[in-house]
């Protein structure tokens, strides 16, 4: 099979983050693509505080048509979009802010960049927003990891075995029990396998209400000339199937 080439951007939004990395080993492996990764700053830090950042280097090692850039670093190859040389672009998943920007023509982020030159030059972009909602009308994140206090209190431990243990020290003490520094915290989630408690909390669904005005911006996006919008991480990889076999 001949080696197709993706850009792949990931911004700043739990919802999707861990499937999408799932899906992009998948889609690497069973198509034999290569993948560039672009993160924005924010992508960046959320994909290491949800635990994903070692497989992200892993489907973008370096090589030619595989960097891992982060935020500005992609700004770089961004003109390879109008060389013609992916067969794609997937923003996934791409936050409320990406999508208002994407609909609105703004490009002062890598992500909304890509977005822009894929458009001018005729490159098929897949889109999984993070406000799509369910039939229910509601949409469904993850938190990061945390220290559910209520529980923790009433635990009486003589030795908080995930503050000891945390590889990345991410785990402090304020107001007399442990919180989690998200700053510093790699989404190992030790820290809850740890506690005996179970007072610390790792990728807990949690229900929103998205706002009018993000349900309109993606329907805008979804009018939008050569742009695809999912809804689940999974149609991204039967997109690309289809996409790739033509």
């Amino acid at each position: 099979m001949k080696t197709s080439t993706i850009a792949w951007a990931v911004t700043g939004g739990g919802a999707h983050l861990r499937e999408c990395a799932e899906v992009m080993e998948y889609v690497r492996r069973k198509f034999n693509v290569k993948m560039t990764l672009f993160l924005t700053r924010w992508g960046y830090e959320v994909a290491r505080i949800f635990g994903v950042l070692p497989r992200l280097q892993n489907i973008a090692p370096g090589g030619y048509y595989e960097e891992f850039l982060v935020d500005n670093e992609g700004m770089y190859y961004i003109g390879r979009l109008n060389m013609g040389k992916y067969a794609a672009l997937v923003i996934a998943p791409a936050t409320t802010n990406t999508v208002a920007k994407m609909v609105n023509g703004i490009a002062d982020t890598i992500a909304t960049a890509l977005f822009a030159q894929a458009g001018k030059s005729s490159v098929p972009a897949i889109v999984l927003p993070t406000d799509i909602p369910s039939e229910e009308g509601y949409i469904v994140t993850e938190t990061p990891c945390y220290v559910d206090r209520a529980v923790c209190v009433k635990a009486h431990c003589t030795s908080c075995q995930p503050l000891v243990k945390c590889p990345a020290r991410a785990i402090d003490i304020v107001d007399e029990l442990p919180r989690i520094d998200l700053r510093k915290c790699i989404g190992c989630a030790l820290c809850e396998k740890l506690c005996p408690y179970s007072a610390v909390r790792c990728w807990e669904r949690v229900k929103l209400i998205p706002r009018p005005i993000d349900l309109e911006n993606v329907e805008r996006l979804a009018r939008m000339r050569g742009v695809v919008v999912v809804k689940s991480s999974w149609e991204i990889a039967k997109k690309l199937e289809e996409l790739l076999n033509k």
